[in-house]
């Protein structure tokens, strides 16, 4: 930054003088010249080179051999065991044993057998009085005498809405008949044709004018009659 007490003077820059070398294209042709006749020869050599061709041997048909006839082995069968072999004999197992069981207990069911007894050695039944007080019958109320109140006192709420309901819409009722009536009264007090009374104006007083009568002359539309 300049100094503020120092006046600015600014810097003339250097001349650069810029020198003009010699220069031409004749280089770069040439070499892009020989890279294309380099090109178009090689192309011209794959052209003209064949593959040459050689023909293979013809066979000896005098001496025949037949190819070695290969003998297989027969296949041989193993045995095998499914695991749904074993679980259907361990379920057969199972239902063979559930059966038994059934059966034995379907035998022990279908013998008879006599309980001891013992009824010849107890001792004869005797009615004994009861210790409990009697039963002292309370007042109840049931649930649907209860909702027979309810029902009823529901239903005089009503009636007596109803009532008032039907009471205020006679009263709005005669209301509108009321004002509809009174209304037909204006209207037609409106529309019977009265005849306004004839009127009767103030009287007109002629007067006589007090201006002068208009004197004519003879107009003059020429200049030469002018002053």
């Amino acid at each position: 930054m300049p100094h503020s007490a120092i006046p600015f003077k600014p810097k003339s820059l250097e001349e650069k003088l810029v020198e003009v070398q010699p220069f031409s294209f004749e280089a770069r042709d040439k070499q892009r010249e020989a890279l294309k006749e380099k090109k178009i020869q090689e192309l011209r050599k794959e052209l003209t080179e064949f593959p040459s061709f050689k023909a293979q041997l013809l066979p000896d048909f005098n001496s025949t051999r037949l190819p070695e006839k290969m003998v297989k082995s027969p296949t041989k069968v193993q045995p095998f065991h499914l695991r749904l072999q074993e679980r259907g004999a361990i379920r057969d197992q199972r239902w063979a044993q559930m059966m038994k069981e059934e059966l034995r207990q379907q035998k022990e069911a279908t013998c008879f057998k006599a309980n001891p007894n013992s009824v010849i050695y107890r001792e004869p039944f005797l009615p004994k009085k009861a210790d409990r007080s009697l039963i002292v019958q309370e007042t109840f109320e049931l649930a649907t005498e209860k909702r027979a109140k309810e029902r009823a006192e529901f239903e005089m709420r009503k009636a007596e809405k109803e009532i008032m309901r039907e009471k205020a819409e006679e009263e709005k009722r005669k209301e509108n008949e009321e004002r509809e009536r009174e209304e037909t009264a204006r209207l037609r007090q409106e529309l019977v044709h009265k005849a306004n009374p004839v009127r009767h104006y103030k009287k007109v007083e002629i007067k006589p004018s007090d201006q002068q009568l208009t004197v004519p002359h003879t107009p003059h539309f020429s200049d030469r009659f002018r002053l």
